[in-house]
């Protein structure tokens, strides 16, 4: 993950766009852009996953600008380093959603559950080194 963020840096750089020295809050007017083009590029998965002339290179486009975009976010609030610590920290949180056996609980829509055993991730240590 950490090549990907220096892509998306050297893209930022490129494009002489916005790189913060430390972690902020975006502008409201720049968080609102950054939700916008999350939904577009989420609206472009959506309808190559739900057309009938979509191709799984038009999905894996999709996902990609989604990661892509994603990382920009990061970015520009600062902490996209921190974010292959706070992936595996929310992974190993999602792994504690199984059962004592170790099995899955499922919604009715498919949706993973949290069983008893989840425990919830500790983002604060990794985003301010708590």
């Amino acid at each position: 993950m950490e090549k990907q963020i220096k892509h998306v840096e050297a893209f930022y750089k490129a494009f002489d766009m916005p790189l913060p020295e430390t972690m902020r809050y975006l502008h409201k007017e720049r968080a609102l852009l950054r939700h916008k083009l999350i939904q577009e590029e989420v609206g472009e998965l959506l309808e190559a996953s739900m057309s009938s002339q979509g191709t799984l290179v038009d999905v894996a486009d999709a996902i990609t600008d989604c990661f892509y975009i994603l990382i920009g976010t990061a970015l520009e609030y600062g902490f996209a380093d921190k974010l292959p610590a706070l992936f595996d920290e929310v992974h190993e949180s999602n792994m504690s959603k199984l059962d004592e056996n170790g099995k899955p609980i499922y919604r009715e829509d498919g949706k993973v559950m949290k069983s008893t055993r989840y425990k919830k991730p500790n983002l604060k240590s990794i985003v301010y080194g708590e």
